[in-house]
C-alpha cells in the first residue's frame, strides 16, 4: 500500500490550494471527468492569499490516515454487498 499524500503549499505549508486543471462533462455520469493539471496553470494558496508552488508530501496526522482508511473500508464494504 502506498503511503498517502497530501498537496501543501511550499511558502507557508497550507494545504487549501486549487491547482489549474482541464476536464470535460460527462453526460452519462452527469459529473466532471478526466481532470488534468495545466501545465503552464498555477496553484492558487487560500491560506497565502497568492500564487504558490505546490508540492506533494506524506501524510502523517493520524486524524487523516484514519479517514483515509475508514473511507476505504466502506467503499469495500459497499463493493462487498453490491
Amino acid at each position: 500500500m502506498r503511503q498517502p499524500e497530501e498537496y501543501y503549499c511550499t511558502v507557508c505549508g497550507g494545504t487549501d490550494i486549487t491547482v489549474e486543471a482541464y476536464c470535460y462533462w460527462d453526460n452519462v455520469e452527469q459529473n466532471f471527468a478526466h481532470f488534468e493539471t495545466a501545465d503552464e496553470g498555477y496553484d492558487y494558496c487560500a491560506d497565502c492569499e497568492d500564487r504558490a508552488a505546490g508540492e506533494f508530501r506524506p501524510i502523517t496526522d493520524v486524524k487523516t490516515l484514519a479517514q483515509i482508511a475508514i473511507k476505504k473500508e466502506e467503499a469495500n464494504a459497499a463493493a462487498a454487498t453490491a
